[in-house]
């Protein structure tokens, strides 16, 4: 094998890649050099875990300077959103995905507090300790097929002040809308079946964002236990009102494993949102305290939600492996928002390659 072709099930998958750019957009095609090019980087991200030039140039043992990569990384006119897009496609084609669950979540990857180079490299409030670090936040959104399925007691006045908000930095709320919606118009043929996210995202803002988006399928997520509902007429915190009533235990089936739980459901308005909600306090084996889990269609069956929520776990499955071994946080360091959106699409079509391979294909 030759270093700078790649492996056998990197070249086909760019070669599909490329006849399905051909079919939506034929004058954005790969060029032969820029689908080396391509074939070359995904090989090395994998083979190197990190996107990193110079480490490409001693993977490639001389053969292709970092200077020469990066110029084809930065110059090259390659449509880097239809990419992601044609692979998507053809993932949900091989695995034959006609319909689904969408998750949100995000993830931060601290940055060095002096760096002016790196793109959208802000300030982001630290959830272990208190006050804030340099970094960047990114906002997935996940495809979960049907076939695959304040603690630290610092008072208010001590704790560090908010930094304002820049015009350039939209909200995760806002990006996770925005993708729904992109997500929607360009893969109208998949049915979506609920909107998933954890408790950051359980508010009015992104429920009604996220329902209109998609056609207003189910959203799901958590509300804060402290979270008012009303009861008869008068407002209560929403654990309060649960401990009153004994929950009801059985055993279900969540993500192929029999989980035994116990929970207790009715429907509320809940104050924040303005709105009647399903609202389940939920807990698994083991665990002495209850989460609350809010569901928009009231319709569903309480056990139904619950196995739904429960696949918002894989994406967090997901965010651990890509950070550990998909290349973009490790030695990432392309300057300007281009750059970084582009490496981080490289990272994502590397994970994308792997479904490509027969022995993943298997399982």
């Amino acid at each position: 094998m030759i270093i700078g072709e790649g492996l056998p099930f990197i070249k086909d998958y760019v070669e599909l890649l490329n006849n399905a750019t051909k079919q939506y957009s034929p004058e954005q095609k790969l060029s032969k050099i820029q689908c080396y090019w391509l074939s070359f980087v995904l090989f090395g991200l994998i083979i190197t875990n990190s996107l990193c030039w110079a480490r490409f140039e001693r993977f490639s043992c001389g053969k292709y300077s970092a200077a020469a990569i990066c110029w084809m990384f930065k110059k090259a006119t390659i449509a880097w959103e239809l990419l992601l897009k044609a692979s998507v496609i053809k993932l949900t084609e091989r695995y034959g995905i006609k319909s689904g669950v969408l998750v949100i979540d995000d993830t931060e990857s601290e940055r060095s507090k002096n760096t002016t180079e790196i793109a959208k490299v802000h300030k982001i409030r630290d959830k272990k300790h208190a006050g804030f670090f340099s970094g960047q936040n990114i906002v997935f959104l996940f495809l979960v097929s049907d076939t695959r399925l304040r603690k630290l007691g610092v008072p208010k006045q001590h704790r560090p002040t908010k930094p304002e908000r820049n015009p350039n930095y939209p909200t995760k709320i806002s990006l996770a809308v925005e993708m729904l919606k992109c997500f929607s118009a360009d893969f109208d043929g998949l049915k979506i079946k609920a909107t998933i996210a954890d408790t950051f995202y359980g508010n009015k803002e992104f429920f009604d964002g996220a329902a209109t988006a998609t056609g207003q399928t189910q959203v799901l997520s958590q509300i804060k236990k402290t979270q008012l509902i009303n009861v008869n007429g008068q407002f209560i915190q929403a654990q309060k009102f649960f401990e009153n009533y004994q929950g009801k235990t059985e055993e279900v089936e969540l993500r192929f494993n029999k989980k035994k739980i116990t929970y207790r459901a009715a429907k509320f308005k809940v104050k924040a949102h303005d709105e009647r909600l399903r609202v389940i306090a939920l807990k698994y084996e083991g665990e002495t305290d209850y989460r609350y889990l809010v569901a928009n269609d009231t319709t569903w069956l309480d056990v139904d939600i619950i196995k739904a929520y429960s696949l918002r776990w894989l994406v967090e499955v997901f965010i651990q492996d890509w950070k550990s071994h998909e290349g973009w946080n490790q030695l990432a360091m392309q300057r300007g928002i281009d750059d970084s959106e582009h490496g981080l699409l490289i990272s994502l079509l590397s994970d994308h390659a792997l479904h490509f391979h027969q022995d993943q294909a298997a399982l």
